[in-house]
């Protein structure tokens, strides 16, 4: 789902004003936000964009992400 700004920009005040309230939900988001991160990240890693080092282990990387996602370890957001 794409935002826009206006709706982003609301989407983050409600939930910083969440998360100021309750500590369980800061967690949360947290670790939705870093699981968007990731998710991202292995988007990029498969898409060939990200790469700053051609020597670096990005096909590792890729392959550890998908699993963990497979997996569930990392929660989709």
């Amino acid at each position: 789902m794409v935002l826009s700004r206006h709706e982003a920009r609301e989407s983050r005040r409600i939930e910083a004003r969440l998360a100021a309230e309750d500590p369980l939900l800061a967690r949360r988001f947290e670790q939705w936000r870093r699981s968007r991160e990731r998710v991202a990240e292995a988007a990029a890693l498969a898409a060939g964009r990200g790469v700053e080092n051609p020597l670096d282990d990005s096909p590792t990387r890729l392959r550890r992400l998908w699993h963990e996602l497979l997996r569930g370890r990392i929660p989709l957001p």
